[in-house]
């Protein structure tokens, strides 16, 4: 936890003041300070907050927290038993939930109890003073909604009703955020507590159609890509409360979805259409740099699709070389199209930014010494380059055990560690060359094995802080995980058949296992032919 000062209770003129000299994406940081405990009736402790005062989570919270949770649980139930027999993943449906549930709790107390502060409580209480300000005027609500984060937006609301931190309202992809839950926290009565358990609830549904998509492509492994996709800790801990990370998370989970369902299997075209287009606008206006990654590895997923179909050596050393060019050529021109709205993630300005948040993230007065260092960066494309494995390697692996400095990060440390362990292993079983064949050979794991390492490359390079670093990351933990439970999946169906002196053939597994076979056979290989190998 960042140690700062305390900022005495001011108006929102003096919080303007104090953020032209300080700078205001650290003011939420400066603008609480923890009280010692009050006994109060009905109340546990307490936790001082600007313009609403000591607040905390009331017991009638947890009462309405049970009600509300007993109506999830039936309603998933009645999901649950409509579908299970002719989809058997859906006996994780409920286990998933509950995941999440107890992920955005579990950080919501954390956060609130014990660290008494943090961006979660920022982005919350923001958002009560936005529908307080729906609830005392209208038409001035609908203007904030839809009009700029400006002063002169900042000026219709007033000590009663409370201000937006000002780091938050003044960054405009924070303040997008606020947008978004502020009718949440309207209906659930301004309660912490309920506001969390809906956002898990609803961001559940994203996570749960990638999962279904990648169970379709491979249900033999359905156990294992559960725990990839919902039962990963990282992944249910930081993405499951109030925070920009949770519907990024569900967004990028939808995108992939929609992609698969209407770029290969033509179903539902209109709605599918109409995912992309929100998930796409969702990741732009909070996390656009998690776009900019799944944008190529989209179309390297679809490119290197129709390739994978063609037998020819000779024709695919001749079409992959066209492809990837395809793909860049493509990728280039969605978000040089984009780079307006990209903003400082723009093409033409990420270098600066990567400098300037990494330059930023390193001060120890501010974010403590849990980091990492990549070294300098001088500014240029191979300069960024040049830090291409050390920046990746923090990004899947780091922190490790002897580099944590808190329980969270002990956590993360020991997930950490199995995903290492489990990538070693598994480059041993295949001796590498078959993990190497598996990614020429299967767009699926083309796809998920890019994703994580050009999008570990972006964390990795611009956040040297561990403790922002496993919460950016939990959108490449779900592919990576099942790239390697594919791999192993694939190279387990290779022992198999060369044991029974079958090939084994990568070729029936493009479109994910045989559709033929039941999911949990073995796949009947031809008579391996003189000369060729598996």
């Amino acid at each position: 936890m960042r140690h700062v000062q305390d900022v005495p209770p001011g108006t929102g003129k003096d919080l303007l003041d104090h953020a032209g000299r300080e700078g205001v994406q650290h003011i939420a940081k400066r603008t609480k300070k923890r009280l010692v405990p009050l006994p109060t009736f009905g109340r546990m402790s307490l936790l001082w907050v600007y313009y609403h005062g000591n607040v905390d989570i009331a017991y009638w919270e947890w009462a309405l927290a049970a009600v509300y949770l007993i109506v999830l649980y039936t309603m998933f139930a009645r999901q649950k038993n409509m579908n299970i027999k002719k989809h058997p993943e859906y006996k994780f449906y409920l286990w998933g939930l509950i995941a999440k549930v107890v992920g955005g709790v579990a950080f919501s107390t954390i956060y609130f109890y014990y660290y008494a502060g943090g961006d979660t409580i920022a982005y919350f209480y923001s958002a009560v003073s936005m529908s307080r300000l729906a609830e005392s005027n209208p038409a001035s609500y609908f203007t904030v909604l839809f009009g700029a984060n400006d002063m002169a937006n900042l000026s219709l609301f007033n000590e009663t009703i409370g201000y937006p931190y000002s780091y938050v309202y003044f960054d405009t992809r924070s303040f997008f955020l606020i947008r978004l839950i502020s009718p949440l926290v309207m209906v659930t009565f301004h309660s912490y507590l309920i506001t969390t358990l809906v956002l898990a609830s609803i961001s559940y549904a994203g996570v749960w159609r990638c999962f279904r998509t990648f169970v379709g492509y491979f249900p033999s492994i359905t156990n294992r890509l559960a725990i990839a996709f919902l039962f990963m800790p990282s992944v249910v801990f930081w993405g499951s409360a109030i925070m920009k990370d949770t519907m990024t998370l569900s967004a990028a989970c939808w995108w992939l979805h929609c992609w698969d369902e209407f770029v290969f299997k033509r179903r539902r075209l209109g709605f599918n259409l109409v995912g992309l287009g929100v998930s796409m606008f969702l990741l732009i206006m909070m996390k656009p740099y998690i776009f900019m990654a799944l944008v190529p590895v989209s179309f390297l997923w679809l490119l290197y699709f129709q390739v994978s179909r063609i037998r020819s050596l000779l024709v695919k050393f001749v079409l992959v070389p066209m492809v990837f060019a395809i793909m860049l050529g493509s990728s280039l021109y969605v978000l040089t199209k984009l780079g307006e709205s990209l903003d400082k993630f723009s093409l033409d300005k990420v270098v600066a930014t990567i400098q300037n948040t990494q330059s930023d993230m390193v001060r120890v007065d501010q974010y403590g010494s849990n980091r990492f260092d990549v070294g300098p960066i001088d500014g240029t494309i191979t300069g960024l380059l040049s830090k291409f494995p050390i920046a990746t390697n923090a990004a899947l692996f780091r922190p490790y055990l002897w580099e944590s400095r808190s329980i969270v990060m002990v956590l993360s440390a020991l997930e950490n560690t199995w995903m290492l362990g489990f990538t070693v292993l598994l480059l041993f079983r295949t001796r590498v060359k078959f993990f190497l064949r598996c990614l020429s050979g299967n767009p699926i794991v083309l796809m998920t094995f890019s994703f994580a390492v050009l999008f570990g490359f972006f964390i990795g390079i611009s956040t040297p802080n561990f403790g922002a670093l496993v919460r950016f990351k939990i959108p490449m933990v779900p592919l990576f995980v099942s790239c390697l439970y594919i791999v192993d999946l694939l190279n387990r169906r290779r022992l198999q058949a060369e044991n029974r002196g079958m090939r084994f053939d990568l070729m029936e597994y493009r479109r994910g296992e045989p559709k033929a076979l039941d999911p949990t056979a073995h796949p009947q290989g031809r008579k391996a032919s003189r000369g060729r190998g598996s």
